[in-house]
């Protein structure tokens, strides 16, 4: 198998993964947010469709493993020095989205934390 049909087998796999897995996070945060009781959806309860998000986490993390591990001759050329001047784009677009993803992530830790039952309205039906 080539390297190249390995990339794009990786890259559909990725996309369809992450793809999945921001389906289900958003699904779990509005369509069975926590305190949600015994709602089902497709026989599958928020633990479950947690364990479904979860999996499908831990695949996207080793299909990225593997998209970087192919990419490893230009992850040297870079590290090295020896990059060309049209990489230099790829180059600078990596770092901002590598400082733009660190920043998401990061929101969370600074943001402020509001009581659903005596502050903020939150998507949640009380039964």
């Amino acid at each position: 198998m080539t390297t190249s049909t390995i990339l794009k087998i990786t890259d559909f796999l990725s996309f369809a993964a992450l793809t999945f897995m921001v389906s289900t996070g958003i699904f779990l945060e509005y369509a069975l947010p926590p305190r949600s009781g015994g709602d089902e959806v497709w026989h599958l309860t928020r633990h479950a469709w947690g364990d479904i998000h979860f999996y499908v986490s831990i695949g996207f993390l080793l299909l990225m493993t593997v998209h970087l591990i192919t990419h490893i001759k230009f992850i040297k050329s870079v590290v090295t020095g020896k990059g060309s001047t049209e990489n230099n784009y790829r180059i600078a677009a990596g770092i901002l989205g590598a400082i733009a993803l660190i920043a998401l992530a990061f929101a969370p830790l600074v943001s402020p934390v509001t009581d659903a039952e005596r502050g903020q309205q939150r998507y949640h039906q009380v039964r």
